[in-house]
């Protein structure tokens, strides 16, 4: 896929700017979050060494990385089937 196409372009702003403002409102995201939260204080309270918390940082950042990279992919095969369809209906209206 071409790095700076349109598509790109469209993707990288509706995941950056528009998503931030929806997740605010978004009652599920937020209870992720604070789920997150108090998953994150149970970590605390567990008085691990600097080496065991350096190695369970690397395996969440790991886990984040992929899902985040996944939801990007799917984001613009989402955008990419959306724009065939509407391509393709467009060609149906002209046809009939």
């Amino acid at each position: 896929m071409e790095k700076n196409g349109l598509l790109e372009i469209i993707a990288a702003h509706r995941t950056v700017k528009d998503l931030d403002e929806l997740i605010k409102k978004d009652k599920y995201y937020q209870e992720a979050l604070a789920e997150e939260q108090s998953a994150s204080d149970i970590m605390d309270s567990l008085s691990l060494t600097s080496e065991q918390k350096k190695a369970v940082d690397r395996v969440i950042t790991a886990y984040n990385e992929c899902g985040s990279a996944y939801g990007a992919v799917a984001y613009r095969f989402g955008m990419e089937d959306g724009i065939r369809v509407r391509m393709e209906m467009e060609e149906i209206l002209h046809l009939s």
